[in-house]
């Protein structure tokens, strides 16, 4: 699947100064990274748990829900970028809080276990940690070209 991995630039937009962004979260560096680390290992264990029930699932059905879950954090983040958290009397950190970062970290994991299955199961009988390895690092290719193209169009449309 293909996608623009816009984290990078979002957070700065989260920790920027009120002279950089006037109005927005301005978060400090350490509250960003303690929720983030925090409700992400937090959110990794019930997603870890949550997974046990989805076993019995399609892998269609598993990836449909974690891409969902993906547009969802996707869609909390333009919230908070577009301000409208404010006009309904919701803060950035609680915003941030159980929108972006739990709801991220969440399918982020949901989506990470089936596919790290499926790739498993994909490899042949006698070679599979050589299928594995390559596999698994054009996932990690994909991942990294995905953050590389969201800084190139965040830089394309002038946003920062």
């Amino acid at each position: 699947a293909a996608r623009v991995d816009l984290s990078g630039p979002l957070a700065y937009f989260y920790t920027a100064g009120p002279h950089c962004v006037p109005g927005g979260p301005n978060f400090s560096f350490s509250y960003y990274l303690f929720v983030n680390m925090s409700v992400g290992a937090v959110c990794s264990v019930f997603s870890s748990l949550l997974f046990q029930a989805m076993r019995a699932w399609t892998f269609r059905t598993a990836l449909q829900l974690t891409i969902l879950c993906r547009v969802f954090a996707s869609a909390c983040d333009l919230v908070i970028v577009s301000r409208w958290n404010l006009a309904a009397g919701i803060s950035d950190e609680a915003m941030y809080l159980f929108g972006v970062a739990a709801i991220r970290q969440t399918a982020a994991t949901l989506y990470a276990l089936p596919a790290n299955l499926l790739t498993s199961r994909l490899c042949p009988r006698g070679a599979e940690a050589t299928v594995y390895a390559i596999l698994t690092s054009f996932q990690n290719f994909g991942t990294a070209a995905s953050s590389i193209l969201g800084v190139c169009l965040i830089d394309f449309l002038g946003i920062m």
